[in-house]
């Protein structure tokens, strides 16, 4: 769960069609010889930390590239970047025969994009790319929200760090020595006051204008933060949630706007299917660096798809994608739920896991 703000230019990548393994891609989605597109596409989109650009794991960079072309998604919400890492994933996926557009974004997150990228803009803690699937266009944002303020950590013992002068921010990122705290009013007073609902009402305000123009929207990201739906009353119990229901904002803020949680509208029930993003097992990390609170269940839903539903798109399938292992009280253990897992055979990079979600996009 390592965190940081930092520049992000991309550099794009053209190259032709190619192979790899058992995953075929075309370099991008495309018709040949002038015939018409077909009526609709699918369109895979991707939520995807890359833990510092893979630096974390040896072989991280390999396993980022090898995660794209194995899953083939057309539309990455990439965080945990630099101007770097990213002109190295899309140099590997050249070398691949993968071409993928870039949106020139100048700080994390960013969005590559086997369609063209048309338009680009940036927020706090957002990016934007406006891509063009067969002629629809669609706002595709990133977000990487404020990573301190990590308050579902409280009621499992631990600070979360919250800087100070506000309250309990003298426990940092440590054990509460006095144990958990469950008052639900300090936790959602302080959760408002981390800035990332604000910074995510401006670029809801952004998608409405958008959406004026007839653009489709999704809006993607690591967003620190967990969902209203997942610590309601039936998980009160779980997950050393210790008995409280909190109303996460963000989440909350975006459903508000119409938008729809890809993965809990295909998987409603965040009791067989908590859909864990965070923390990820790696075997190629020590267990000490996958964990910020070691004595306890940490496992949250913190990287998300949203989409705002309209006629031409249709949500189909929303899967994890990452090892269906993770870390609960400084252990290694399977998930116990029911969550659909993309399993990687290959280096898994990151200390988080991805979403993929697929939607129908009808172009006529």
């Amino acid at each position: 769960m390592v965190k940081r703000r930092e520049l992000l230019g991309m550099v794009g990548a053209t190259v032709g069609a190619g192979v790899l393994g058992t995953g075929a891609a075309e370099a991008r989605p495309q018709d040949v010889h002038g015939r018409r597109p077909p009526a609709n596409r699918t369109l895979k989109v991707m939520q995807f930390n890359i833990w510092l650009g893979g630096s974390r794991v040896p072989g991280g960079r390999a396993g980022i590239a090898d995660t794209v072309a194995a899953v083939e998604p057309d539309v990455v919400m990439l965080s945990e970047s630099n101007p770097e890492r990213v002109a190295y994933l899309l140099a590997d996926l050249a070398a691949r025969g993968l071409t993928y557009f870039d949106n020139r974004n100048p700080t994390d997150p960013g969005v590559i994009s086997r369609y063209p990228i048309i338009e680009y803009a940036s927020f706090p803690s957002w990016s934007k790319a406006v891509v063009s699937v067969d002629g629809v266009e669609v706002a595709a944002y990133s977000g990487h929200l404020e990573y301190r303020y990590y308050v579902n950590y409280l009621p499992r013992g631990y600070g979360g760090g919250t800087p100070a002068p506000l309250e309990t921010s003298e426990y940092g990122w440590n054990e509460i020595p006095t144990g958990p705290i469950t008052d639900v009013g300090l936790i959602e007073r302080l959760n408002e006051a981390s800035g990332r609902t604000e910074v995510t009402r401006t670029v809801l305000a952004d998608a409405a204008e958008e959406r004026a123009k007839g653009r489709l929207a999704l809006l993607a990201g690591d967003f620190n933060e967990p969902s209203h739906r997942d610590w309601n009353h039936r998980t009160r119990n779980l997950f050393d949630h210790h008995g409280i229901v909190v109303v996460w904002s963000t989440t909350k803020a975006i459903e508000e706007a119409g938008f729809r949680d890809s993965y809990r509208a295909v998987h409603p029930d965040p009791v067989r299917t908590p859909g864990f993003t965070w923390p990820s097992d790696n075997p190629g990390a020590d267990v000490g660096e996958l964990t910020w609170a070691p004595k306890a269940d940490e496992r949250d839903r913190i990287d998300f798809v949203f989409y705002h539903p309209n006629r031409r798109i249709q949500l189909l399938d929303s899967v994890i994608v990452g090892p269906s292992s993770t870390i609960v009280r400084n252990r290694r253990v399977e998930e116990s739920g029911r969550d659909p897992f993309w399993r990687p055979t290959w280096t898994w990079p990151t200390d988080h896991k991805a979403v993929l979600s697929t939607f129908r996009v009808s172009t006529r």
